[in-house]
């Protein structure tokens, strides 16, 4: 009997994500998911992605996905990457390589770049280093695009090009490096910015580390002489700057969770300071600068000019390790020092991780997308929306949840706002970086938000919420129906389809959501996926003794 109760729960759990995975939340609707390639194999989460670029110029939207290891199982420990393109109906695989890396671990980096400046962009990729097979493995690899109109970047392997494991690295990156010389010297880069930081025509790699007080890098400056088309090795590597110039072991600084670059001045990101390091023209400078409140940022700072008066600032969202709070703050400089403001405070118990930023409802202002750990709910994706105006008042923005909830667990860190479909607008793309989802559970696909409308406007003009439940549409329907509502306060809801009999359809959502406007889609079928035939169709909300109801019309 317990087995056949735990089948049984199981299978109402898998129904019931399903229907969920239609749910869209603050004028924001769930519209693709986009599946992990091998995701067997990949069985550790997703460690990044950059999407929305078109690297090769054939016109087609890219998206590049590196896998992720948590578990250290044996497929997950293998660094992957992939390339996807989307041919209409389905994002398809076009490229795939693996590295000549045999053990990673957690929480690659992975950005774009056009490092030798010879006009074919380039994929950077840090595999994260453990020594559980390698003494001193690459930890930055550079993969090049072929230029020749191809989906290939990098170089052909051969059938000898393998890892230990046996399994083919398919094609080798264009250049790599350890970054040192020395054997399991732990040094675990969170993200890379390019950009001259020091303004000798040069772009360089900057990254965070955070394993700063095993190795002593807290960061790198890095820079390389050519991407070599052949992947001869001939290019030379150097590291212009690390925190070993400034015996910052020796000091009162922990390892580094993010990193912001404006102009010639690196912060970096703990909960014991904000690290300023600096080019004055001729050197590099260290500042200990005052860290944020509620500890360290989590690969969430994005710099940008907000109010376009040409002083770039950051917004960065707070992860753990400070006081019992989570926020999310405007960084200004101002002299030598950063000024903190305030911008939204989230709660005590969530930590931000992971962030992008891009205007994604085309009102001309700045939105940022936060994901969480431990979120309220689970799984919660923040958005802060900036209104216009003072750019240092908090009541100039709006924070908003705009999904929660796609399966339990995971660490929703990997967020990327860009556009990978037709129309003008942007989408925002995240998921989570460690297996997510239960007992069934697994590396989650790669969520696709769109932005659907811009909420219920009361004669004021301003956004306001009431308990309500709207007519679906289209209506009548053949295929699928939108059913929306709102709530005027955070509530559990159950939200059902019944026949003209009383008899339940389905059930397509039953939990807790937060106030806002919420839209699901309804495809016709039962709850075991059966077509349901012509007819009329009861639809109905219901929040403790409050009961909302409404016909609608399925045609075939």
């Amino acid at each position: 009997m317990r087995k056949f109760v735990t089948i049984l729960i199981a299978f109402c759990m898998l129904i019931f994500l399903g229907n969920h995975a239609l749910l869209a939340i603050n004028n924001f609707e769930r519209v693709q998911e986009i599946p992990v390639p091998e995701a067997n194999l990949n069985n550790g989460g997703v460690g990044n992605i950059v999407a929305g670029v078109d690297l090769d110029g054939d016109g087609k939207k890219e998206i590049y996905i590196v896998n992720d290891n948590w578990n250290d199982g044996p497929t997950e420990v293998i660094p992957r990457i992939y390339k996807l393109e989307y041919d209409g109906s389905e994002w398809q695989v076009v490229w795939k390589a693996v590295a000549p890396v045999e053990y990673q671990n957690t929480w690659p980096a992975l950005t774009v770049a056009d490092l030798d400046k010879d006009g074919k962009s380039e994929i950077v990729w840090g595999p994260v280093n453990s020594f559980s097979v390698e003494a001193n493995p690459y930890r930055i690899l550079v993969y090049e695009v072929k230029g020749d109109g191809s989906d290939v970047l990098g170089i052909e392997a051969t059938n000898n090009d393998t890892l230990s494991n046996g399994e083919k690295l398919l094609y080798k990156p264009n250049a790599a490096w350890t970054i040192t010389d020395q054997d399991e010297v732990n040094i675990r880069p969170t993200k890379f910015v390019i950009t001259d930081v020091d303004n000798d025509g040069v772009d360089e790699i900057i990254f965070s580390d955070r394993k700063g007080n095993d190795g002593g890098y807290y960061f790198g400056v890095v820079s390389v002489s050519d991407i070599p088309d052949n992947g001869d090795g001939s290019e030379t590597w150097t590291l212009e700057a690390s925190g070993l110039d400034f015996g910052l072991k020796d000091l009162p600084v922990e390892n580094k969770w993010d990193i912001a670059v404006i102009g010639n001045n690196i912060y970096l990101f703990c909960e014991v300071e904000i690290t300023k390091i600096y080019w004055d023209g001729s050197d590099w400078n260290y500042d200990s600068l005052s860290p944020l409140l509620g500890g360290a940022s989590f690969i969430t700072a994005q710099v940008i000019d907000l109010d376009n008066d040409g002083q770039k600032e950051i917004v960065a969202g707070e992860y753990l390790w400070g006081a019992d709070t989570t926020r999310i703050v405007l960084l200004k400089e101002s002299g030598d020092t950063l000024k903190h403001f305030e911008l939204a405070h989230i709660g005590s118990s969530e930590r931000l991780i992971g962030g992008d930023c891009g205007d994604i409802d085309g009102d001309g202002y700045l939105d940022f997308v936060f994901g969480t750990r431990y979120g309220n709910p689970n799984g919660a994706i923040y958005r802060l929306r900036y209104k216009g105006g003072d750019i240092e008042d908090p009541a100039n923005y709006e924070l908003t949840q705009i999904d929660t909830n796609y399966a339990e667990g995971g660490i929703w860190s990997v967020i990327d706002i860009c556009n990978i479909d037709d129309d003008p607008q942007l989408e925002v793309l995240y998921t989570s970086s460690i297996p997510a989802g239960g007992l069934f559970g697994g590396t989650q696909p790669i969520i696709v938000l769109d932005y659907v409308g811009t909420g219920i406007i009361e004669e004021d003009g301003k956004f306001s919420h009431a308990f309500k439940l709207f007519q679906n549409y289209p209506n009548p329907f053949n295929s699928t129906t939108v059913i929306r509502f709102s709530l005027d306060a955070g509530r559990r809801v159950e939200l059902n389809i019944y026949d003209l009999l009383g008899n339940k359809i389905t059930t397509l959502y039953c939990g807790y959501l937060n106030p806002g406007e919420y839209s699901f889609h309804w495809n016709a079928k039962d709850a075991h996926f059966r077509n349901v035939p012509t007819g009329t169709y009861i639809y109905q909300i219901k929040s403790g003794n409050i009961t909302k109801t409404k016909k609608m019309l399925y045609i075939k």
